[in-house]
This record gives C-alpha cells, sequence and structure tokens, in this order.
C-alpha cells in the first residue's frame, strides 16, 4: 500500500509492503517459462514484510547509482519506507494526452529505458503505472521484485521492452504503426545479446501470438501489443506475453477466462 504524505512541506510516499502472496500463479507462471524455456518471462520471487522493503531498497540504491531517476529514499520501519516525490502518475499523463502529446511521452520514457539500460540498468515492470513524469524527465517506481534472482541481465532488459510495449499498446490501436517507430528507434542501440535472446523466444512464439488475435479482447490487445514490439527491430523482442504479462499488469490471469 502506497498513500501520499507531507514532510516539510514537501510531498513523499509512505509504501508499506505486505505479506507475499500469489504462489500458485508465480508457480504456474514459472512452469510455463520453463517448459517452453522462456527465461527472461520467469517469474521473480514476490517476497512481502521486511524482505520486501529491502529489495526496493537496495535496487532503488543501484538505480540510483547509475544515474536513473528513482525515488530517494527518506527513512524506513518495520515492512515500510518513506520515498520521495518523483513526479506525477505517467499513466494519467498518457490519458490526458492528446496523440502529439502522447508520442512524446512515450518517446521520452523509451529513450530513458534505453539510455538506463545503455548504463547496465534494469527495471521488471516499467509499465506505465511504474513510471513518473515530472515535465521534464520520466521517472521509476515500485521496485520490490529483482528479476535477476531468475534470469540474467540481457534476459532482464529484453523484458523491459515488452512489459512497457504491453503497458503502452492500448494507448495505440488505432495508430500501431506510429508505435511501432518510436520503439525501433529507442531500440536501435540495443546491446546484441538483448536482441538475440528476444529473438528466440520470439521465434517459440509466433504461432500463440497469431492465434491470439482471433480470441476476445483481452487477448487482441496482448497480442497487438507483442506483434508492434516484434515488429520494432528485425531480430524481434519476446513473445509470451498472452499468458505472462497479463498477470503482469495487475496480478491476475484475466486471459483465463477466455478459456471458461
Amino acid at each position: 500500500m502506497v498513500e501520499p504524505i507531507v514532510i516539510d512541506g514537501q510531498r513523499a510516499w509512505l509504501k508499506q509492503y505486505g505479506e507475499g502472496s500469489r504462489v500458485v500463479a508465480l508457480g504456474l507462471l514459472n512452469f510455463i517459462a520453463r517448459r517452453f524455456q522462456l527465461d527472461a518471462l520467469r517469474p521473480p520471487p514476490h517476497r512481502g514484510g521486511d524482505a520486501a522493503r529491502e529489495t526496493e531498497a537496495r535496487r532503488l540504491a543501484e538505480l540510483q547509482a547509475q544515474g536513473v531517476n528513482v525515488p530517494s529514499v527518506i527513512g524506513s520501519g518495520h515492512a515500510a519506507l518513506v520515498l520521495g516525490d518523483n513526479g506525477s502518475s505517467f499513466n494519467t499523463c498518457l490519458r490526458e494526452a492528446d496523440d502529439a502529446g502522447r508520442d512524446r511521452l512515450v518517446s521520452a520514457a523509451m529513450n530513458a529505458i534505453a539510455q538506463a539500460h545503455h548504463k547496465g540498468a534494469y527495471f521488471g515492470q516499467p509499465l506505465p503505472r511504474n513510471l513518473t513524469w515530472d515535465g521534464k524527465e520520466i521517472g521509476f517506481i515500485d521496485f520490490e521484485e529483482d528479476p535477476l534472482e531468475v534470469m540474467d541481465l540481457a534476459q532482464a532488459q529484453a523484458r523491459d521492452w515488452l512489459m512497457f510495449g504491453y503497458g503502452v499498446a492500448k494507448y495505440y490501436e488505432d495508430r500501431p504503426q506510429q508505435l511501432q517507430t518510436l520503439m525501433a528507434q529507442a531500440m536501435d542501440g540495443a546491446e546484441a545479446p538483448v536482441l538475440a535472446h528476444a529473438h528466440d523466444v520470439t521465434g517459440r512464439l509466433q504461432g500463440l501470438a497469431r492465434a491470439s488475435m482471433k480470441m476476445g479482447r483481452s487477448a487482441r490487445a496482448l497480442a497487438h501489443s507483442i506483434l508492434i514490439v516484434h515488429g520494432a527491430t528485425t531480430l524481434g523482442v519476446l513473445m509470451l506475453a498472452v499468458i505472462c504479462i497479463d498477470f503482469f499488469s495487475d496480478g491476475d490471469i484475466d486471459i483465463l477466462q477466455l478459456f471458461t
């Protein structure tokens, strides 16, 4: 749970960490990723309490040292951190923007991800809800999980691109080619191991993505984002999203409702 507070006239955030959960769902996703050799989509441990607090504090320190715009840690307590403010909700900014403004925001976010990757950083879940915007700079929040516990850096960075692509695809339902163009530009300088891993996973899941286009709205949206990211580079980027990204976006596997 996160709630705003005021310290010396400045807005800050109190983040409290509940107990870990999602054991069954995470186990299912891990089985799927292992079964189809999709290491970049293996879910990292989802801890709670002081363990989650310690993971987030460590990740924030690492990213800050790499020059990434993340909140500063102002204080800590039992299963809680007090974090500085680094901007407004990126998701809200996207919803309120027109097409031109949305392109500028998405381009800024992609460039921020690319620059961070160049410095050796990775995020985990750079969905719009986990990004901020202060009018000048993109910020990143929510790091209570660490993908490097279950994958290597190239896989973690490839995962970042698919997560972001999925998160913004719904804002480009009528302009998918524009999003693909923006992603191609941002990913132009991605490291070869990131693209090579993405290409391998993409090849395994082409059929799954095509089949998803024939399902319900949720599945089509996921498949659309996959194909957009895939088209952004000749090597391609990750593909399992129909199940895994659906879960990462909100903690539920909504797409399973299509089969019930």
